[in-house]
């Protein structure tokens, strides 16, 4: 280690315990900040999760001509099950969804006995790939299905477009405010850290006449901002865990929410993302308030 790092780690370490009071206040701006951060990665992190399971299970139902033959049915069954976005097809006979209709509503055996055994149409129920599972790619896949052997094809396009809408606004709107929580962050712990360089203004301006740099001045400031991001981020990290264990648990236990997708905590890349976001915080507050302190000592 040379003499400027141990210089630039020795005033940054003394800086932190002289100042503790207003260190602690910018650590504290810095874990809230990234705490209301990683909350928000981790709702968006599984809400992608339980979507793309979701879309595994998109499925499109297409109900054949009465008149089609039972033979060209399994034909038309084989030929779809050859494409590249199908990963499965099942025939269903007009004999088994009577059956699970009966079997699901049972209020509706009268009405069906009524109508008789072949009221509900054979069928063909499509599971997609998971690339061909999204809106425009339903879309398309169901154009290309054959009109002269089915009568209608269903796959809940309104809802999957308004679902679809409704995710995209809502991580628009989430990134708006993750935005606006960062800046304002940012300048809360400028401020705090520019009475922190206020306090040490004397030591500044010596340096400043001896003829010190900016950058020999300002790495300092920097170091202890870079510990105050990576404190914060700890704490944030701990607060998020503890979040997750007593809330988020407790919640699904609770209500018994019915997802396919078991709630996670957040994997490595996005703790990283957690940690890079305290560490600019603190160095990005610490390098505006030295900056901007300088421009008026010198």
């Amino acid at each position: 280690m040379t003499p400027r790092i141990r210089h630039i780690l020795r005033r940054a370490a003394r800086s932190l315990w002289e100042n503790a009071y207003l260190n602690s206040v910018a650590i504290g701006v810095i874990a809230s900040t990234v705490l209301l951060f990683g909350v928000y990665l981790s709702v968006q992190f599984n809400l992608n999760r339980m979507v793309d399971t979701w879309d595994r299970d998109i499925h499109v139902s297409a109900y054949f001509h009465p008149d089609v033959p039972e033979k060209r049915r399994f034909d038309v069954r084989d030929d779809l099950a050859q494409r590249t976005e199908v990963h499965k097809v099942t025939y269903v006979s007009s004999e088994e969804a009577n059956q699970w209709m009966r079997t699901r509503m049972p209020a509706m055996e009268t009405v069906l006995e009524e109508l008789g055994s072949d009221t509900l149409p054979a069928s063909l129920e499509i599971s997609l790939t998971a690339n061909a599972a999204r809106p425009a790619s339903i879309d398309d896949f169901a154009r290309t299905l054959s009109v002269t052997d089915f009568s209608d094809v269903d796959y809940g396009q309104e809802w999957i477009e308004k679902f679809e809408g409704f995710l995209s606004l809502l991580k628009l709107l989430g990134a708006i405010m993750g935005s606006l929580i960062l800046i304002a962050a940012l300048f809360l712990v400028m401020n705090t850290v520019h009475l922190v360089v206020y306090n040490r203004k004397e030591e500044i301006e010596i340096e400043k006449l001896v003829g010190a740099t900016d950058g020999y001045t300002l790495a300092p400031f920097l170091m202890e901002g870079l510990f105050q991001g990576l404190i914060g981020s700890i704490l944030a990290l701990f607060g998020l865990w503890t979040v997750h264990q007593l809330l988020v648990a407790r919640l699904k236990d609770t209500f018994e929410l019915a997802v396919t997708a078991e709630l996670l905590f957040l994997p490595t890349p996005y703790i990283g993302l957690l940690f890079a976001a305290g560490s600019f915080l603190g160095i990005g507050a610490s390098f505006i308030a030295v900056r901007r302190f300088l421009s008026k000592v010198t």
